[in-house]
């Protein structure tokens, strides 16, 4: 089984371009750097939703 799942999106070319120059200059390939971002924002999201979940 794959640990890892496909994820298509579409996106505009610029912003393709400017990403992977962005995640290039970050040593990673343009997949990974999106997944950090990725993950980065999700546990964001969660701390805040747990904050608002305690304010309950």
């Amino acid at each position: 089984m794959s640990k890892t799942k496909l994820l298509n999106i579409r996106i505009d070319p610029e912003l393709k371009k400017r990403a992977k120059k962005l995640a290039e200059a970050d040593g990673r390939s343009l997949s990974n750097w999106v997944t950090s971002l990725i993950s980065s924002q999700v546990k964001e999201a969660e701390k805040k939703v747990r904050k608002s979940a305690k304010k309950d």
